[in-house]
């Protein structure tokens, strides 16, 4: 993401304590679970934060490289795979000016609210990034009501704008699963929109 505030608050968030749970997205385990089962390859993590889905990419044998934009959460994802073991590229980029150095089998854009104008840009460099064939996979909260916990409503997104954004040649498979919000979503059912996109 390219705005210095936005920047400069993650930062803050990163620096102070543990901001995530080190824990996968559920949505990528199932993603990758379901049939037919996805054997191991390269994949890039945008917007990786403290490295969950990276690393536990990299524990099954995946090529993985993570990228955000706050060093304080590269530094916490670093140190967590270090721990593991395990071998991460770690990059600290501004996603919205961010170019891959090589394509990759898998992409993925996990609960990345931001304005506008940074997630459209965001989710192009994403696809830029994905491999022919390959699969580009976005998540995020659908827009919910005003005041609802979690981001705020104009920085949740439609399936229709992430097409709209990427156009063709892309084939999507979209699910919604409603779940109950924990963290700071709880006592809320939330909508989470799950993309698979393939060229």
């Amino acid at each position: 993401m390219s705005d210095t505030k936005p920047r400069d608050v993650w930062e803050e968030r990163y620096r102070a304590s543990t901001v995530w749970t080190g824990k996968v997205n559920a949505h990528l385990t199932d993603w990758l679970g379901g049939p037919p089962q996805v054997r191991p390859g390269t994949a890039i993590d945008l917007g990786c934060g403290e490295g969950g889905d990276a690393i536990w990419l990299a524990s099954l044998g995946w090529r993985v490289t993570g990228v955000d934009f706050a060093q304080a959460a590269i530094d916490r994802a670093r140190v967590a795979a270090r721990a593991k073991g395990l071998d991460v590229t770690w990059v600290v980029a501004d996603l919205t000016e961010w170019a891959p150095h090589h394509r990759a089998d898998l992409v993925t854009v996990s609960f990345v609210h931001e304005p506008e104008h940074i997630r459209a840009a965001v989710w192009r460099a994403a696809a830029r990034a994905v491999a022919d064939p390959g699969t580009l996979l976005v998540t995020g909260h659908a827009p919910d009501v005003d005041g609802a916990p979690g981001p705020p409503t104009d920085t949740r997104f439609t399936v229709d704008e992430v097409l709209a954004v990427l156009g063709e040649p892309w084939r999507a498979e979209v699910r919604e699963v409603r779940r109950v919000g924990t963290g700071h979503h709880a006592g809320h059912a939330v909508t989470d929109v799950v993309m698979s996109l393939t060229r």
